[in-house]
């Protein structure tokens, strides 16, 4: 666990609020731990907290944020080497949640993070558990600022990714299984500030993020997690913050979980939807009826613009690629909009 995140927490204006957003998009219940410290749970496993900003920071405008925790073992000595590789010490070594230990600090790019001495229950899931944290990643412009320093700091081992300008975060004691990322990405699509972003998974994208809009937050941005569909968010109070839909992989054990069940239970998991499509296809074929290709181009494109992720060859994602995404989008709906209208455009 040692240089691994272990926890997270919000700073936000008006604690109310803040556990009336979340607890509609994650369905949080809360543990009120005095002090103004708020646990957030999800079927009884802790995972984040929430408190009320201190007042002198409110007083100058710092903005509501997530903050991610690092363990360590030895603070006293996490804080001498990060002065010495550049790093500036926000808050000096001092008491902290669970009886542990806390020290604030900011990475040469300004970046920042928390690290916790002592211990404590691991907040962040590693089996994509709806509703919990399952990942840290820092967005950067400039790598080159920040890899030393969390090298000698943490002693962790950066390699780059299957996916350009991405970078995955190994410890010695986990060399197969990144605990973390690093995204290099420009300010003109991350803004001017360097930050570590914190995931939270969920079943749906879709639904989540119709959750997040109607609680009073705002979708910002799609911004895949490698190969996996992932939006920036802010909530009700600007705090910003990852959703990630569960691993494909994850997914597909539950899927099969519940198809156990059913069918011990007499159910059926019968997909009418897909099988009407076949029909579809076969009638299309039978009939030589090109308005049904039409109309499955469309639903087909339904997915990819609500996702901002398309496959065309290869992965094209909006955010990363806009004027390629949407020359391939357009591409698809004229042909849509064509085998529709053809066939009754000369009758």
């Amino acid at each position: 666990m040692n240089n691994s995140f272990v926890w997270t927490d919000l700073s936000t204006f008006d604690i109310s609020a803040a556990k009336r957003f979340y607890h509609a998009c994650f369905d949080w219940a809360y543990q009120d731990m005095g002090d103004g410290y708020t646990l957030s749970d999800v079927k009884g496993t802790n995972t984040a907290a929430l408190y009320t900003m201190p007042e002198q920071f409110q007083k100058i405008k710092m903005p509501s944020f997530w903050m991610s925790y690092i363990h360590v073992s030895d603070i006293e000595q996490v804080v001498l080497d990060a002065e010495k590789h550049g790093a500036k010490v926000e808050l000096k070594p001092q008491p902290g949640p669970s009886g542990g230990r806390i020290a604030l600090i900011r990475d040469p790019a300004g970046a920042g993070f928390t690290c916790f001495e002592g211990e404590i229950e691991s907040g962040r899931s590693l089996k994509d558990e709806a509703g919990r944290m399952v990942w840290n990643e820092l967005h950067v412009s400039d790598l080159q600022r920040v890899k030393s320093f969390y090298e000698n700091v943490f002693g962790w081992h950066i390699k780059a990714s299957s996916v350009t300008d991405r970078y995955d975060i190994f410890t010695s004691s986990a060399p197969s299984q990144p605990i973390a990322g690093i995204q290099v990405t420009s300010n003109a699509l991350k803004g001017d500030k360097e930050y570590w972003g914190v995931y939270f998974c969920v079943d749906s994208l879709e639904e989540t993020s119709n959750t997040i809009e109607q609680a009073g937050g705002e979708i910002v941005a799609e911004q895949a997690l490698g190969e996996r569909p992932a939006l920036l968010a802010y909530d009700s109070q600007g705090a910003a913050f990852y959703i990630v839909e569960r691993d494909q992989r994850a997914a597909t054990t539950k899927r099969a979980d519940n198809h156990s069940a059913s069918s011990d239970n007499g159910g059926s998991t019968t997909k009418w939807r897909a099988i009407a499509g076949l029909l579809l296809v076969a009638v299309a074929i039978v009939l030589d009826a090109n308005w049904v290709w039409g109309g499955f181009f469309l639903l087909w494109l339904i997915p990819d613009l609500k996702s901002g992720v398309t496959h065309f060859m290869e992965r094209i994602a909006r955010r990363e690629n806009p004027l390629l995404y949407w020359l391939i989008m357009a591409v698809w709906i004229c042909l849509s909009v064509y085998l529709l209208v053809e066939p009754f455009a000369f009758v």
